[in-house]
Protein backbone atom coordinates (compact mmCIF):
# COMPACT_ATOMS: atom_id res chain seq x y z
CA UNK A 1 0.00 0.00 0.00
CA UNK A 2 1.69 3.43 -0.97
CA UNK A 3 0.92 5.58 1.64
CA UNK A 4 0.54 9.59 0.61
CA UNK A 5 2.34 12.47 3.05
CA UNK A 6 0.70 15.60 3.31
CA UNK A 7 1.37 18.14 5.56
CA UNK A 8 -2.20 20.14 5.57
CA UNK A 9 -3.60 24.00 7.03
CA UNK A 10 -6.80 24.80 7.28
CA UNK A 11 -7.97 26.31 4.13
CA UNK A 12 -11.27 28.14 3.58
CA UNK A 13 -12.41 27.43 0.18
CA UNK A 14 -15.61 28.27 -1.22
CA UNK A 15 -17.20 25.54 -2.49
CA UNK A 16 -20.06 26.07 -5.45
CA UNK A 17 -23.27 24.24 -5.13
CA UNK A 18 -23.08 23.51 -8.65
CA UNK A 19 -19.71 21.91 -7.94
CA UNK A 20 -20.56 18.48 -9.82
CA UNK A 21 -20.25 15.22 -7.89
CA UNK A 22 -16.87 13.83 -7.18
CA UNK A 23 -15.95 10.53 -9.76
CA UNK A 24 -15.48 9.03 -6.46
CA UNK A 25 -19.42 9.34 -5.22
CA UNK A 26 -21.78 7.44 -6.56
CA UNK A 27 -25.89 6.64 -5.93
CA UNK A 28 -26.08 2.75 -6.75
CA UNK A 29 -29.61 1.13 -6.73
CA UNK A 30 -29.99 -2.59 -5.71
CA UNK A 31 -31.55 -4.56 -9.02
CA UNK A 32 -31.36 -8.21 -7.24
CA UNK A 33 -30.32 -10.34 -4.36
CA UNK A 34 -29.23 -13.74 -4.01
CA UNK A 35 -28.48 -16.14 -1.50
CA UNK A 36 -25.06 -17.30 -0.60
CA UNK A 37 -25.90 -19.39 2.45
CA UNK A 38 -28.44 -18.97 5.29
CA UNK A 39 -25.86 -16.01 6.55
CA UNK A 40 -24.92 -14.60 3.15
CA UNK A 41 -26.21 -12.64 0.59
CA UNK A 42 -24.99 -11.02 -2.89
CA UNK A 43 -26.74 -7.64 -4.23
CA UNK A 44 -26.51 -6.83 -7.18
CA UNK A 45 -26.21 -2.94 -8.29
CA UNK A 46 -26.70 -0.58 -11.30
CA UNK A 47 -24.78 3.31 -10.53
CA UNK A 48 -27.88 5.85 -11.13
CA UNK A 49 -27.69 8.20 -13.96
CA UNK A 50 -26.16 7.61 -17.11
CA UNK A 51 -22.08 7.22 -16.21
CA UNK A 52 -20.42 3.69 -15.99
CA UNK A 53 -18.70 3.01 -12.70
CA UNK A 54 -15.09 1.55 -12.89
CA UNK A 55 -13.04 -1.32 -10.80
CA UNK A 56 -10.59 -3.42 -10.86
CA UNK A 57 -10.63 -6.64 -9.08
CA UNK A 58 -10.14 -6.58 -5.08
CA UNK A 59 -11.27 -3.77 -4.68
CA UNK A 60 -13.73 -2.52 -2.48
CA UNK A 61 -16.64 0.05 -1.97
CA UNK A 62 -17.23 2.06 1.34
CA UNK A 63 -21.57 2.15 1.25
CA UNK A 64 -23.16 4.87 3.77
CA UNK A 65 -26.89 4.84 5.27
CA UNK A 66 -29.00 5.83 7.74
CA UNK A 67 -29.54 3.52 10.35
CA UNK A 68 -31.70 4.24 13.61
CA UNK A 69 -31.50 8.11 13.25
CA UNK A 70 -27.39 8.16 12.19
CA UNK A 71 -25.02 7.79 9.92
CA UNK A 72 -23.40 4.72 9.27
CA UNK A 73 -20.93 3.37 6.34
CA UNK A 74 -18.92 0.01 6.30
CA UNK A 75 -16.67 -1.19 3.74
CA UNK A 76 -17.31 -4.18 1.58
CA UNK A 77 -15.46 -5.82 -1.37
CA UNK A 78 -16.89 -5.97 -5.55
CA UNK A 79 -17.04 -9.36 -5.56
CA UNK A 80 -17.73 -9.23 -9.53
CA UNK A 81 -15.75 -9.17 -12.42
CA UNK A 82 -15.07 -5.63 -14.64
CA UNK A 83 -16.91 -7.10 -17.66
CA UNK A 84 -18.24 -3.79 -19.37
CA UNK A 85 -21.13 -4.18 -17.80
CA UNK A 86 -23.04 -1.39 -15.33
CA UNK A 87 -23.75 -3.91 -12.57
CA UNK A 88 -21.13 -5.02 -9.78
CA UNK A 89 -22.24 -6.97 -6.77
CA UNK A 90 -21.19 -7.05 -3.18
CA UNK A 91 -21.67 -10.17 -0.75
CA UNK A 92 -22.35 -9.64 2.59
CA UNK A 93 -21.99 -11.82 5.58
CA UNK A 94 -24.79 -11.09 8.26
CA UNK A 95 -22.99 -10.29 11.76
CA UNK A 96 -24.55 -11.12 14.94
CA UNK A 97 -24.80 -7.50 16.45
CA UNK A 98 -23.30 -5.87 13.53
CA UNK A 99 -26.18 -3.32 12.61
CA UNK A 100 -24.94 -2.16 8.78
CA UNK A 101 -24.84 -6.28 7.67
CA UNK A 102 -28.41 -6.48 9.49
CA UNK A 103 -29.73 -3.44 8.24
CA UNK A 104 -28.43 -4.75 4.54
CA UNK A 105 -29.78 -7.84 5.18
CA UNK A 106 -33.28 -7.01 6.17
CA UNK A 107 -33.74 -4.01 4.12
CA UNK A 108 -31.95 -3.47 0.76
CA UNK A 109 -34.59 -5.09 -1.48
CA UNK A 110 -34.45 -4.33 -5.51
CA UNK A 111 -35.33 -1.12 -6.06
CA UNK A 112 -33.80 0.71 -3.41
CA UNK A 113 -30.61 2.87 -3.21
CA UNK A 114 -27.63 3.56 -1.41
CA UNK A 115 -24.54 5.61 -1.08
CA UNK A 116 -21.23 4.81 -2.20
CA UNK A 117 -17.95 6.05 -2.12
CA UNK A 118 -15.17 4.64 -4.17
CA UNK A 119 -13.79 2.05 -5.38
CA UNK A 120 -10.67 2.23 -3.59
CA UNK A 121 -7.68 -0.70 -2.99
CA UNK A 122 -4.60 -2.20 -4.39
CA UNK A 123 -5.34 -5.46 -3.32
CA UNK A 124 -4.88 -6.56 -7.30
CA UNK A 125 -2.77 -8.99 -9.43
CA UNK A 126 -0.47 -7.07 -11.43
CA UNK A 127 -1.74 -8.35 -14.79
CA UNK A 128 -5.19 -7.39 -13.85
CA UNK A 129 -3.97 -3.56 -12.78
CA UNK A 130 -4.24 -3.45 -16.81
CA UNK A 131 -7.23 -2.07 -18.60
CA UNK A 132 -7.52 -4.54 -21.31
CA UNK A 133 -7.07 -7.86 -21.66
CA UNK A 134 -4.48 -8.26 -23.88
CA UNK A 135 -2.15 -5.54 -23.66
CA UNK A 136 0.73 -7.86 -22.38
CA UNK A 137 3.20 -8.76 -25.02
CA UNK A 138 2.66 -12.03 -26.53
CA UNK A 139 5.32 -13.59 -24.44
CA UNK A 140 3.96 -12.48 -21.46
CA UNK A 141 0.76 -13.76 -22.10
CA UNK A 142 2.72 -16.81 -22.93
CA UNK A 143 4.31 -16.96 -19.40
CA UNK A 144 1.77 -18.96 -16.92
CA UNK A 145 0.84 -16.82 -13.96
CA UNK A 146 1.14 -18.83 -10.94
CA UNK A 147 -0.90 -17.89 -7.82
CA UNK A 148 -1.72 -18.95 -4.39
CA UNK A 149 -5.48 -17.55 -2.81
CA UNK A 150 -6.03 -17.88 0.77
CA UNK A 151 -9.20 -17.07 1.79
CA UNK A 152 -11.15 -17.61 4.92
CA UNK A 153 -14.85 -16.50 5.89
CA UNK A 154 -15.85 -13.09 3.64
CA UNK A 155 -12.57 -12.75 2.91
CA UNK A 156 -13.57 -15.19 -0.28
CA UNK A 157 -15.55 -11.73 -1.80
CA UNK A 158 -12.31 -9.97 -3.35
CA UNK A 159 -10.99 -13.31 -4.28
CA UNK A 160 -13.62 -14.22 -6.22
CA UNK A 161 -13.63 -11.05 -8.08
CA UNK A 162 -9.42 -11.90 -8.89
CA UNK A 163 -10.25 -15.16 -10.16
CA UNK A 164 -13.70 -14.20 -12.16
CA UNK A 165 -11.47 -11.87 -13.82
CA UNK A 166 -8.53 -13.67 -14.63
CA UNK A 167 -10.58 -16.38 -16.20
CA UNK A 168 -12.51 -13.71 -18.49
CA UNK A 169 -9.80 -12.49 -19.42
CA UNK A 170 -8.39 -15.56 -20.61
CA UNK A 171 -4.95 -15.06 -19.87
CA UNK A 172 -2.79 -18.82 -18.95
CA UNK A 173 -3.01 -19.28 -15.54
CA UNK A 174 -1.75 -21.75 -12.74
CA UNK A 175 -3.99 -21.01 -9.43
CA UNK A 176 -4.76 -22.89 -6.39
CA UNK A 177 -7.60 -21.67 -3.66
CA UNK A 178 -7.39 -22.46 -0.12
CA UNK A 179 -10.45 -21.66 1.33
CA UNK A 180 -10.83 -21.81 5.01
CA UNK A 181 -14.44 -22.38 6.39
CA UNK A 182 -16.42 -24.00 9.22
CA UNK A 183 -18.40 -26.73 7.52
CA UNK A 184 -20.11 -27.70 4.43
CA UNK A 185 -23.05 -24.98 4.93
CA UNK A 186 -20.47 -22.14 5.26
CA UNK A 187 -19.63 -22.78 1.56
CA UNK A 188 -19.96 -19.04 -0.42
CA UNK A 189 -20.46 -19.06 -3.96
CA UNK A 190 -21.04 -22.57 -4.59
CA UNK A 191 -21.74 -22.65 -8.00
CA UNK A 192 -18.54 -20.58 -8.85
CA UNK A 193 -16.53 -23.10 -6.82
CA UNK A 194 -17.99 -26.04 -8.71
CA UNK A 195 -17.25 -24.37 -12.21
CA UNK A 196 -13.74 -23.29 -11.04
CA UNK A 197 -12.76 -27.33 -10.35
CA UNK A 198 -13.67 -28.21 -13.75
CA UNK A 199 -11.50 -25.13 -14.83
CA UNK A 200 -7.86 -26.00 -16.27
CA UNK A 201 -4.94 -24.33 -14.41
CA UNK A 202 -7.56 -23.47 -11.36
CA UNK A 203 -7.56 -25.77 -8.16
CA UNK A 204 -9.77 -25.50 -5.15
CA UNK A 205 -9.13 -26.65 -2.44
CA UNK A 206 -12.06 -26.61 1.05
CA UNK A 207 -10.87 -26.82 4.52
CA UNK A 208 -13.47 -27.28 7.06
CA UNK A 209 -12.87 -26.87 10.81
CA UNK A 210 -16.03 -28.80 11.46
CA UNK A 211 -15.48 -33.02 11.09
CA UNK A 212 -17.61 -33.57 7.52
CA UNK A 213 -18.92 -37.00 7.24
CA UNK A 214 -18.85 -39.83 4.20
CA UNK A 215 -22.52 -38.73 4.26
CA UNK A 216 -21.99 -35.13 3.39
CA UNK A 217 -19.07 -36.12 1.24
CA UNK A 218 -21.64 -38.24 -0.77
CA UNK A 219 -24.08 -36.26 -0.32
CA UNK A 220 -25.15 -32.42 -1.94
CA UNK A 221 -23.85 -30.03 0.64
CA UNK A 222 -20.23 -30.32 -0.51
CA UNK A 223 -19.48 -28.77 -3.49
CA UNK A 224 -19.04 -31.24 -6.40
CA UNK A 225 -15.35 -32.23 -7.41
CA UNK A 226 -13.62 -29.63 -5.03
CA UNK A 227 -11.15 -31.27 -2.15
CA UNK A 228 -12.07 -31.31 1.33
CA UNK A 229 -9.43 -31.72 4.28
CA UNK A 230 -10.69 -31.29 7.82
CA UNK A 231 -9.26 -29.97 10.79
CA UNK A 232 -7.59 -26.29 10.43
CA UNK A 233 -4.78 -24.84 8.30
CA UNK A 234 -1.63 -24.70 9.09
CA UNK A 235 2.03 -24.98 7.93
CA UNK A 236 2.14 -28.57 7.04
CA UNK A 237 -1.33 -29.11 5.39
CA UNK A 238 -0.61 -26.00 3.38
CA UNK A 239 2.43 -27.38 2.06
CA UNK A 240 0.88 -30.64 1.23
CA UNK A 241 -1.87 -29.00 -0.36
CA UNK A 242 0.25 -26.88 -2.45
CA UNK A 243 3.78 -28.00 -2.45
CA UNK A 244 5.35 -25.29 -4.55
CA UNK A 245 3.97 -22.05 -2.97
CA UNK A 246 6.91 -20.67 -2.01
CA UNK A 247 6.97 -19.81 -6.10
CA UNK A 248 3.83 -18.75 -6.02
CA UNK A 249 2.15 -15.10 -6.04
CA UNK A 250 0.00 -14.97 -2.51
CA UNK A 251 -2.92 -13.39 -1.76
CA UNK A 252 -4.44 -13.33 1.82
CA UNK A 253 -7.58 -12.46 3.10
CA UNK A 254 -9.71 -13.13 6.25
CA UNK A 255 -10.38 -11.96 9.85
CA UNK A 256 -7.40 -10.19 11.48
CA UNK A 257 -6.49 -13.52 13.32
CA UNK A 258 -6.55 -15.62 10.28
CA UNK A 259 -4.10 -13.32 8.41
CA UNK A 260 -1.72 -13.78 11.54
CA UNK A 261 -1.94 -17.42 11.45
CA UNK A 262 -1.37 -17.42 7.52
CA UNK A 263 1.96 -14.87 8.07
CA UNK A 264 3.48 -17.64 10.77
CA UNK A 265 2.81 -20.22 7.97
CA UNK A 266 4.39 -18.55 5.15
CA UNK A 267 7.39 -17.20 7.05
CA UNK A 268 7.39 -20.99 8.59
CA UNK A 269 7.49 -21.96 4.67
CA UNK A 270 9.79 -19.65 3.19
CA UNK A 271 7.69 -17.75 1.41
CA UNK A 272 9.04 -14.32 0.40
CA UNK A 273 7.43 -11.08 1.86
CA UNK A 274 7.25 -9.28 -1.55
CA UNK A 275 5.49 -12.09 -3.59
CA UNK A 276 2.92 -11.70 -0.62
CA UNK A 277 -0.20 -9.04 -0.41
CA UNK A 278 -3.04 -9.42 2.22
CA UNK A 279 -6.54 -7.32 2.55
CA UNK A 280 -8.45 -6.87 5.89
CA UNK A 281 -11.19 -5.15 7.14
CA UNK A 282 -11.49 -5.57 10.68
CA UNK A 283 -13.74 -2.46 11.41
CA UNK A 284 -13.83 -3.23 14.92
CA UNK A 285 -10.29 -2.26 15.21
CA UNK A 286 -10.75 1.70 16.51
CA UNK A 287 -14.45 0.25 18.26
CA UNK A 288 -12.09 -2.24 20.09
CA UNK A 289 -9.47 0.34 21.05
CA UNK A 290 -12.10 2.78 22.31
CA UNK A 291 -14.00 0.05 24.26
CA UNK A 292 -10.54 -1.04 26.22
CA UNK A 293 -10.44 2.23 27.83
CA UNK A 294 -7.15 2.96 26.20
CA UNK A 295 -6.51 6.62 28.50
CA UNK A 296 -6.08 10.07 27.03
CA UNK A 297 -2.78 11.26 28.04
CA UNK A 298 -2.36 14.67 29.95
CA UNK A 299 -2.09 17.94 28.55
CA UNK A 300 1.51 17.59 28.60
CA UNK A 301 2.86 16.14 25.09
CA UNK A 302 -0.92 16.68 23.51
CA UNK A 303 -3.21 18.51 21.09
CA UNK A 304 -6.15 19.99 22.19
CA UNK A 305 -8.85 18.36 18.98
CA UNK A 306 -12.65 20.53 19.41
CA UNK A 307 -15.75 18.96 17.18
CA UNK A 308 -17.14 22.21 16.34
CA UNK A 309 -20.64 20.31 15.55
CA UNK A 310 -20.81 18.57 18.78
CA UNK A 311 -18.83 21.15 20.66
CA UNK A 312 -16.59 18.19 22.18
CA UNK A 313 -12.94 18.45 23.37
CA UNK A 314 -10.53 16.19 23.73
CA UNK A 315 -6.48 15.53 23.88
CA UNK A 316 -4.81 13.65 21.56
CA UNK A 317 -1.66 13.42 21.87
CA UNK A 318 1.77 14.08 19.48
CA UNK A 319 1.93 11.58 17.62
CA UNK A 320 -1.50 10.14 17.59
CA UNK A 321 -4.26 9.88 14.66
CA UNK A 322 -7.47 12.03 15.72
CA UNK A 323 -9.86 9.37 15.14
CA UNK A 324 -8.08 7.17 17.42
CA UNK A 325 -8.25 9.90 20.37
CA UNK A 326 -11.37 10.81 19.34
CA UNK A 327 -12.84 6.92 19.96
CA UNK A 328 -10.94 6.14 22.81
CA UNK A 329 -12.87 9.54 24.30
CA UNK A 330 -16.03 8.34 23.43
CA UNK A 331 -16.50 10.91 20.83
CA UNK A 332 -18.83 9.05 18.15
CA UNK A 333 -17.01 9.73 14.67
CA UNK A 334 -18.05 7.71 11.40
CA UNK A 335 -15.06 5.26 10.49
CA UNK A 336 -14.74 2.04 8.60
CA UNK A 337 -11.35 0.74 7.86
CA UNK A 338 -9.01 2.86 9.33
CA UNK A 339 -5.96 2.55 6.65
CA UNK A 340 -6.16 6.27 5.26
CA UNK A 341 -7.95 4.26 1.98
CA UNK A 342 -12.06 4.07 2.31
CA UNK A 343 -12.31 8.17 2.80
CA UNK A 344 -15.73 7.46 5.43
CA UNK A 345 -13.62 9.73 8.04
CA UNK A 346 -13.44 12.67 5.99
CA UNK A 347 -13.91 15.49 7.64
CA UNK A 348 -13.60 19.59 7.35
CA UNK A 349 -10.36 20.97 9.00
CA UNK A 350 -11.46 24.64 10.39
CA UNK A 351 -8.40 25.78 12.31
CA UNK A 352 -5.20 24.18 13.04
CA UNK A 353 -2.73 21.78 10.77
CA UNK A 354 -2.19 18.09 10.53
CA UNK A 355 0.33 15.75 8.77
CA UNK A 356 -1.67 13.56 6.94
CA UNK A 357 -0.50 9.90 5.47
CA UNK A 358 -3.24 8.41 3.46
CA UNK A 359 -3.35 5.85 0.65
CA UNK A 360 -5.96 7.36 -2.05
CA UNK A 361 -9.05 7.80 0.06
CA UNK A 362 -8.60 11.77 -0.85
CA UNK A 363 -8.28 13.35 -3.62
CA UNK A 364 -5.77 17.07 -4.13
CA UNK A 365 -9.13 19.11 -4.54
CA UNK A 366 -10.68 17.99 -1.30
CA UNK A 367 -7.74 18.34 0.30
CA UNK A 368 -7.52 21.93 -0.89
CA UNK A 369 -11.04 22.52 0.33
CA UNK A 370 -10.09 21.61 3.99
CA UNK A 371 -10.95 17.81 4.64
CA UNK A 372 -8.64 15.56 5.93
CA UNK A 373 -8.96 11.72 7.36
CA UNK A 374 -9.15 11.09 10.74
CA UNK A 375 -7.88 8.03 10.81
CA UNK A 376 -4.52 9.12 9.07
CA UNK A 377 -3.92 12.37 10.52
CA UNK A 378 -1.27 13.02 13.26
CA UNK A 379 -1.60 17.18 14.59
CA UNK A 380 0.60 19.37 14.48
CA UNK A 381 -1.30 22.17 16.57
CA UNK A 382 -4.63 22.56 18.21
CA UNK A 383 -7.02 21.70 15.98
CA UNK A 384 -11.27 22.63 15.47
CA UNK A 385 -12.48 19.88 13.53
CA UNK A 386 -16.44 20.04 10.80
CA UNK A 387 -17.58 17.03 12.77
Amino acid sequence: MTQMAEHTRAVHTPVSPADPAAPDAYVLRCVDVRDETADVKTFVFEPEGEEGFGWVAGQFLTLSQEIDGAGASRCYSISSAPSGSRRLEITVKRIAGGSFSNWLHENLRPGRAISAHGPVGGFTPTELQLTQPFELDYEARAQRQRYLFLAAGSGITPIMAILRTLLVKGNPIDAVLVNSLHGPDDVIFRRDLEAFSVRRGLRVELVSSTLVTADQRRGTKLPAGIGISPGRLDTELLRSLVPDLVDREIFSCGPAGYLDGVRTMLDAAGCATDRRHEESFDIGVHQDAASAGIPSTNKAGAFTVTFARSGRSIDCPAGSFVLDAALADGVPVPSSCGLGMCGTCKSGLLEGAVEMNHAGGIRPREIAEGKILLCCSRPTEDLVIDA
